[in-house]
């Protein structure tokens, strides 16, 4: 375990290395261009130059809904043919259409490229982000008008022209680290089926849930989804129930992982209720409205993003006091998946990298799920050595009471065929009880026995004197058997001194003579 607990950090370090250094990022080449835009435009397309147009530093619109042109203006000045790259981060947008201006006829003229008519789009080539090759004359000078609309869904339309081989290169090396981001994230699921194979801990159900779910929604997030030949809108409900069930896995697995349901049923109750209304209700009105819900649905469930971090803050909150290392193996992937995505929020508002921000989002998700796979694991062993030695000692602890049962079943069988009883065999009696009279029941089955032997003893005692207390009836049972005080000091728990002291109470209120010990008075009752 300790290697392990060395080369783990090492792992994740080389995934962050790995990560940061593919080019999902969209860098533009030095070519002269300018970028103009105008939103909620309400001209028709062929009004394109009545249309006021604004620069701008970047597109990220949000949940925006509207109509949004944007104006480009490119000359390439080589002297032979150069091909270019129109390219936006706007990959949950597929209606987009592209213009180029006619200076012969002053018109629009639709650039036909590979158009998609399952959803409006015009792209080049059948890639997650909005793409138009450009392809220019030597010295030509041209201008290009790109359209697009968004429903109420997020939109980054930030625009970047690329030289075509960059553009290749972008794609490849793209390509070539989501099949390592997507690899790893196999990897981890195939190890948790191994572990729940192997440990058959019913948490790897929900944590292998949690994994699925997650690789839907990161795949509805990148656009690859809507590279397959089906209508859009089929694909945007596909992905809404996989977030909803990546909201409702993560839920689950944290109330598993700290243990909610133990700690504070009330509160694990609650958050099935709540899951079931909230993300039953949501269900319900998105297929209800099936044609229009979709619009809606970007920004409930970005509202209801808060809810679940509140579900989950609140299970943290429970777990402090009782629940501490479950707690920190639980928190420390987690704020590195919410440490690199906030650095990825900030990223996508302030430009403040190359990278393309979902980048770091994915980033931090390698760590969270390479961090639940470790500390789950290490935990779960925890808790297994834990049971077997508690297990081990039970079984240990039944053995001994099985043999101290089967040696009073002697004894019983022993006292039972004899006829007369002699002080021996109270001595007998005594020292096989000598070490269990720490509670008032055991004094009580001591005490039957006894009577059982010298029936008599404790009648004529309580006759001879009536308020004697318990501790003085227990101690002249003791001394009638043969106890020594330093013997009844032991059996006790007291001081031998205390126990002299005792004797000397129990004379005086006996009202013996000093010439007369407690052993004669016994013999004369």
């Amino acid at each position: 375990m300790k290697n392990t607990n060395n080369t783990y950090p090492i792992f994740i370090l080389g995934i962050i290395i790995c990560l940061f250094s593919s080019c999902s990022n969209i860098e533009t080449d030095k070519i002269k261009h300018s970028f103009k835009y105008a939103i909620n435009v309400e001209q028709s397309i062929n009004e394109f130059g009545n249309v006021k147009y604004e620069t701008f530093n970047n597109l990220n619109l949000g949940f925006f809904r509207g109509n949004l042109w944007i104006k480009l203006e490119i000359k390439n000045e080589e002297s032979e043919n150069k091909s270019y790259m129109f390219v936006s981060n706007d990959r949950f947008n597929r209606n987009y259409v592209f213009y180029k201006f006619d200076t012969i006829d002053n018109s629009l003229k639709l650039v036909h490229q590979i158009k998609d008519t399952l959803k409006t789009d015009y792209r080049t080539f059948n890639n997650p982000n909005p793409n138009l090759k450009i392809d220019l004359a030597p010295n030509e000078k041209a201008t290009f008008l790109i359209t697009s609309a968004s429903d109420g869904r997020t939109k980054d339309a930030t625009p970047k022209i690329m030289a075509l081989e960059s553009y290749f290169n972008f794609v490849n090396e793209t390509t070539y680290w989501n099949i390592v981001f997507y690899g790893i994230i196999f990897c981890l699921l195939l190890i948790n089926l191994y572990q729940w194979n192997i440990y058959k801990q019913k948490i790897y159900f929900y944590y292998i849930f949690y994994i699925i779910s997650t690789v839907l929604v990161y795949l509805g997030i990148e656009g690859y989804l809507y590279n397959l030949k089906i209508n859009q809108i089929i694909i945007d409900h596909f992905i809404f129930v996989s977030v909803k069930l990546w909201a409702l896995s993560l839920i689950i697995y944290t109330s598993k992982f700290l243990e909610i349901q133990i700690i504070n049923p009330k509160y694990y109750k609650f958050i099935k209720i709540v899951l079931f209304v909230v993300l039953g209700g949501t269900l319900l009105y998105q297929f209800s409205f099936y044609n229009s819900s979709i619009q809606y649905l970007h920004y409930f469930e970005n509202v209801l993003s808060s809810l679940w971090l509140l579900l989950i803050i609140g299970m943290i909150l429970f777990s402090v006091k009782t629940r501490q290392l479950e707690l920190k193996y639980y928190l420390i992937p987690l704020a590195c998946f919410i440490l690199f995505t906030i650095i990825g929020l900030i990223d996508v508002h302030l430009q403040i990298t190359s990278i393309n921000s979902f980048t770091f989002v994915k980033i931090g998700a390698i760590i969270e799920l390479s961090g639940f796979t470790y500390f789950m694991t290490v935990l779960i062993k925890k808790k297994l050595k834990k049971t077997e030695r508690l297990e081990n000692e039970l079984l240990e602890n039944r053995k001994k009471l099985q043999t101290a049962s089967e040696e009073l079943e002697e004894k019983d069988k022993i006292l039972s065929t004899k006829t007369n009883i002699e002080k021996t065999d109270l001595i007998s009696i005594f020292k096989l009880l000598e070490n269990s009279l720490s509670t008032e029941n055991e004094w009580n089955e001591f005490k039957v026995k006894f009577n059982e032997l010298k029936p008599e003893f404790h009648k004529k005692l309580l006759a001879h004197q009536p308020n004697l207390t318990k501790s003085e009836i227990r101690l002249l049972t003791l001394i009638k058997i043969g106890y020594s005080q330093k013997e009844i000091a032991n059996i006790l728990s007291i001081a031998p001194d205390s126990v002299k002291k005792a004797r000397s109470r129990v004379r005086k209120k006996m009202n013996l003579p000093k010439n007369v010990s407690l052993r004669e008075m016994f013999s004369q009752l």
